[in-house]
């Protein structure tokens, strides 16, 4: 395997003899680095807390370095050693001005409940990222925070804001009850975030949930939360570590983990290790059971703030679904691979509501097709989802990931899948949430040659 810092596509290239862990009966066992949803939140939120706080497992990946970066920038020590950092929090009002606009990379997760948390500054900032992030839409966030009380600008175009966005320092905030017009745990995270420097409590309505690491960790350092299945409500107040002594450790991610999982239900048995099972992330167990894969869970821990345990994905004779519609806020990171594997399916798959994808790190309905069209394979899009149909052979392709991490790593895996050749552009990006992807692509498949040059 070669640096993948150090390129920007990979050569795939099937290797028709030799030996193939598809005929082994044991599964290849796999780790995947640390979950980076909860690597963003824990590091805000220990950087908020007025005391000192261990976090392992850590995502060493650009997203999550950029987070770090910037609660450094705002004043809070944090040291790290590997996946592990020791963070001395501040406080919720130990904040101090950054010199410079705080950047985010490709993070849209970063972004938004970043804001969340500068929206109650006394100081003035403004949070960037790259272009892509700067073409992703902010009224979202912007609004209801605006609500709140904020006083945030950005770039105005058509009916809504981009970043850079310009937060202009204001102390205390208003708690508002504000129902979600779309699923998304970036608006609800940076909501509640926000709701700790009001002067009331704040209901975010959820008419479908959606990931509720947030609130998991909110209640881990103390805060109030109440919630039901209308929604979620934060109570203002301080952030305190209350076992500071202990490591508060982040599982594998399971949207990185999904990948190897689609491989294991098509082609040979997969293991993954200490893997976050939080039951708002884990739909695409629930879709592969459907389709007819065999999954198994063992060695569950961590039960009291965010689970983890060894997932098993056996090979089975596979028949897509529709998949209903309350599935998808928490199926979305993984309806890239899902779609792919929809390849090597009976039927046909559609997914509906999911119009969340088209302002990702891409438009991801239109990437799949493209993708999915480039491999030989049959695809629908609709506004708000698409549909692929089984039947059709996968061929030698050469796509591009448009930068988007999801998209590159999908395309390698359908090649994996498909037994073919091909060719992947923009895999750089990669290394936003899986640093050792290509590590792990070794491990499981010797049937191909993966080079990088």
């Amino acid at each position: 395997m070669g640096n993948t810092s150090q390129c920007d596509f990979v050569s795939i290239l099937p290797e028709w003899s030799g030996s193939s862990s598809a005929q082994d009966n044991d599964p290849v066992v796999l780790t995947v680095p640390g979950d980076k949803s909860i690597s963003h939140r824990a590091v805000i939120m220990a950087s908020l807390a007025s005391h000192d706080s261990t976090l392992s497992g850590f995502l060493t990946a650009q997203d999550c370095l950029h987070t770090l970066s910037i609660f450094q920038q705002l004043g809070v020590p944090i040291h790290r050693d590997g996946t592990t950092l020791r963070v001395s929090g501040v406080g919720l009002h130990g904040l101090s001005a950054p010199t410079g606009p705080l950047y985010c990379g490709n993070s849209g997760t970063g972004i938004r409940l970043i804001t969340g948390v500068l929206a109650a500054q006394s100081f003035d900032c403004v949070i960037t990222g790259d272009p892509s992030i700067q073409s992703r839409p902010m009224a979202r966030i912007t609004d209801p925070l605006s609500q709140m009380g904020a006083m945030i600008e950005g770039r105005v175009t058509g009916h809504d804001t981009y970043p850079p966005l310009f937060i202009k320092g204001k102390r205390r905030l208003n708690g508002i009850r504000y129902p979600l017009p779309v699923a998304s745990a970036q608006v609800k995270s940076a909501l509640l975030l926000a709701g700790l420097y009001a002067d009331g409590p704040t209901w975010i309505g959820e008419s479908r949930v959606t990931r509720d690491h947030t609130e998991r960790l909110l209640q881990g350092f103390g805060v109030t939360i109440h919630r039901d299945e209308s929604g979620c409500e934060v109570v203002p107040g301080p952030l305190v570590n209350t076992v500071p002594d202990v490591p508060l450790h982040i599982p594998g991610d399971f949207s990185s983990a999904a990948f190897f999982l689609a491989y294991g239900a098509l082609v040979a048995p997969v293991s993954i290790t200490q893997v976050g099972i939080n039951p708002t992330r884990t739909r695409f167990l629930d879709v592969l059971r459907a389709m007819g894969a065999t999954v198994h869970i063992e060695s569950v821990a961590g039960q009291t703030m965010e689970p983890y345990a060894t997932i098993t994905v056996s090979p089975a004779t596979l028949h897509n679904i529709e998949v209903p519609p309350e599935w998808v806020p928490n199926l979305i990171d993984e309806i890239p691979i899902l779609s792919v594997l929809a390849l090597f399916a009976s039927g046909t798959l559609i997914i509906r509501q999911a119009a969340e994808l088209r302002v990702k790190e891409s438009d991801r309905i239109q990437a799949i097709a493209d993708l999915i069209d480039r491999m030989g394979g049959n695809v629908t899009t609709m506004p708000d989802g698409l549909m692929v149909s089984a039947g059709q052979t996968v061929h030698a392709f050469e796509s591009q990931s448009g930068g988007d991490h999801r998209m590159a790593m999908s395309g390698i895996m359908g090649a994996l899948m498909g037994h073919v050749a091909a060719t992947i552009h923009g895999v750089a990006c990669i290394n936003t949430s899986f640093p050792g992807f290509f590590d792990c692509v070794a491990r499981l498949d010797t049937k191909h040659t993966v080079s990088h040059e």
